[in-house]
């Protein structure tokens, strides 16, 4: 996974990052989350996918994500709607 972006907000304990990674192919929200929350050795509760996002005929993907430092950071500053997505992928 080579970044593009890794900015680490203090106010909200958060990493915002932009990164790309070759899949073969469309990985899906779940297979980005795992790899993501393995390169920050977090725990899957804390990544939030905003964006996947592949070219036509490309194996290379640009992931947008935020890496909270706990889950509670996470339920407290996302939207509440995110949060019921998050928890329904499960």
């Amino acid at each position: 996974m080579k970044f593009l972006l890794n900015f680490y907000n203090s106010l909200l304990h958060r990493h915002d990052i932009i990164a790309k990674k070759v899949y073969p192919s469309n990985p899906g929200l779940n297979l980005v989350k795992e790899d993501v929350a393995k390169q920050f050795k977090k725990n899957i509760d804390c990544v939030v996918i905003n964006a996947v996002r592949g070219s036509f005929g490309s194996s290379e993907f640009i992931i947008e994500a935020k890496v909270y430092d706990s889950a509670e950071k996470l339920v407290s500053i996302e939207p509440k709607l995110k949060v019921k997505k998050v928890e329904a992928g499960k």
